[in-house]
């Protein structure tokens, strides 16, 4: 799994309270149905897998994530659960990973300044 797959995932666990492998299972309750659907559009629209990928990393089939992409604004306009897990998985989702990458970007282009900078004054010297 990629650093995004997981990461994804890890949200749903935690958000949802279910485990993985019981979303990945063959249960169709809403409990587990709404987690599952949510992480099948966001492996697919957030991180960019494929409708394959998708399908393996969800433990469905790729017709099922293309499902879950076509009834996204639909079950978010209607259905407050899903509503409320999605806004809370997405806003975890920017904020505890896509930040960490932000910053560690961010952290990466000020050492890369520094060192330009050095480059700089030793070039001043001669």
């Amino acid at each position: 799994m990629s650093n995004q797959e997981e990461a994804i995932t890890q949200i749903i666990e935690k958000v949802s309270g279910i485990s993985r492998e019981v979303i990945r299972g063959k249960s169709r309750v809403k409990r587990i149905g709404i987690p599952r659907s949510i992480l099948g559009y966001m492996l697919r629209e957030e991180v960019g897998c494929t409708y394959k990928r998708a399908g393996e990393l969800v433990g469905r089939d790729h017709a099922s994530i293309i499902k879950y992409n076509r009834d996204h604004q639909d079950n978010f306009k209607f259905y407050s659960d899903y509503k409320v897990l999605y806004r809370e998985v997405q806003s975890r989702y920017i904020s505890d990973f896509k930040g960490v990458k932000f910053s560690l970007l961010q952290k990466q282009i000020d050492d890369v300044q520094n060192q330009l900078n050095k480059i700089v004054e030793s070039n001043k010297e001669y």
